[in-house]
């Protein structure tokens, strides 16, 4: 789902090295390199802003709250960090990742033209991650910079970063996460249960979230019993239809999000679409075709239709970024992976009045699914 971003992220954005310690981030970049001997790039530019900052987080644990932010990496030698706030804000910018050497990107002829003094010859090769997304003036300066010395070669798909088999401390970490989601997933539920109102329930869901350490959360919620569902507004009003919701939360730079419906214990929709749902949960293995789980869903659906905002998909990865890799939809090529963490999705449309949005987190094992998070039952009364 796509979810309204907030301008400033709030929350605990630290480094947590108990978490995630240094260790962790050397075996992350060990790998990289290892890429960039094998396609000889002398350099590596990662790339990430507020809204998509997936690679650049993996790599050096470094969340923009605002603008952006450019890990350097070479294959020898200390990596550096651009961040686009002021040299006061470089002290708080140092907590938030194991890279030492960060630099304000506000003085671009310091911190970013020098770094690459260190490299020798001509036409060498760069590899790029995230350069799509970049503001023009901002690659209008990066390629200024480099001018005729360097080429660049965008290599997103060639390194897949973040993996989609997920490290032990990333699991570890998205098992946090979802601990969070449902414990946020609950109170939604508890607090329309007792006032019918869905934005206050959104917001008590928030507050838990938060007190979890919850470093953002998002939420959006129908007035129209499920079939659309908004942004926040502000109303707070009593809604005199079944709840429907989505929330999503993220710990320590990681996702985990839900689908949330209450409140349908008297229609068969909600019978249906629990019965789809454990269908699809039931059949993810590492390798099975994420075709093959939408055509099981549809069949799993009938005679119902899939809601139309999920866009014809069941599903997708999700980890550093809400959507990692493909949507599960028809034709869809991917197939899962060992360890690989889901957010399986099941929405059923029956109008005039039944719609249904429920879903789980789970990770792919070999002995099946491993469910990390899922929707407070429908049915209950």
């Amino acid at each position: 789902m796509r979810t309204m971003q907030p301008s400033i992220m709030l929350g605990s954005y630290v480094w947590a090295q108990d978490r995630l310690p240094i260790d962790e981030f050397q075996l992350r970049v060990d790998d990289v390199r290892q890429h960039m001997s094998r396609n000889a790039w002398k350099g590596l530019l990662v790339y990430g802003d507020a809204r998509e900052h997936a690679a650049l987080a993996y790599l050096t644990n470094f969340i923009p709250r605002m603008r952006w932010g450019m890990a350097l990496f070479a294959r020898d030698g200390e990596p550096r960090l651009l961040c686009s706030m002021s040299t006061r804000d470089i002290p708080a910018m140092r907590t938030m990742t194991w890279i030492a050497d960060v630099r304000s990107g506000w003085e671009w002829d310091k911190a970013f033209d020098p770094w690459f003094e260190r490299f020798d010859g001509e036409a060498l090769g760069l590899g790029t991650i995230g350069f799509d997304r970049m503001a023009l003036t901002l690659s209008q300066s990066v390629r200024r910079s480099l001018g005729e010395r360097f080429t660049l070669q965008r290599v997103d798909d060639l390194l897949n970063i973040p993996r989609s088999a997920k490290r032990p401390r990333e699991l570890s970490a998205m098992r946090r996460s979802c601990e969070v989601l449902n414990a946020a997933a609950n109170t939604f539920v508890a607090s329309w249960r007792q006032n019918q109102a869905p934005e206050t329930a959104a917001l008590a869901a928030e507050r838990t979230a938060r007190a979890m350490a919850a470093q953002d959360v998002r939420a959006l919620v129908s007035v129209d019993g499920g079939r659309n569902l908004l942004p926040f507004q502000g109303r707070f009003e009593a809604v005199a239809k079944p709840l429907a919701g989505y929330l999503a939360v993220k710990v320590a730079g990681y996702w985990a999000d839900l689908f949330v419906t209450a409140g349908m214990h008297a229609a068969p929709v909600a019978r249906q679409a629990e019965a789809a749902l454990d269908a699809l949960v039931t059949a993810v293995r590492p390798g099975v075709a994420a075709a093959d789980l939408h055509q099981r869903t549809i069949a799993a659906l009938r005679p119902y239709t899939l809601h139309p905002i999920l866009s014809g998909s069941v599903g997708h990865g999700i980890g550093l970024s809400l959507h990692e890799g493909p949507e599960f939809g028809d034709g869809c090529p991917a197939s899962l992976v060992e360890d690989g963490i889901y957010s399986l999705q099941v929405g059923l449309a029956d109008p005039p009045s039944n719609h249904i949005l429920i879903s789980a987190i789970v990770r792919a094992t070999a002995k099946g699914a491993e469910v990390l998070a899922r929707s407070p039952s429908a049915l209950a009364s």
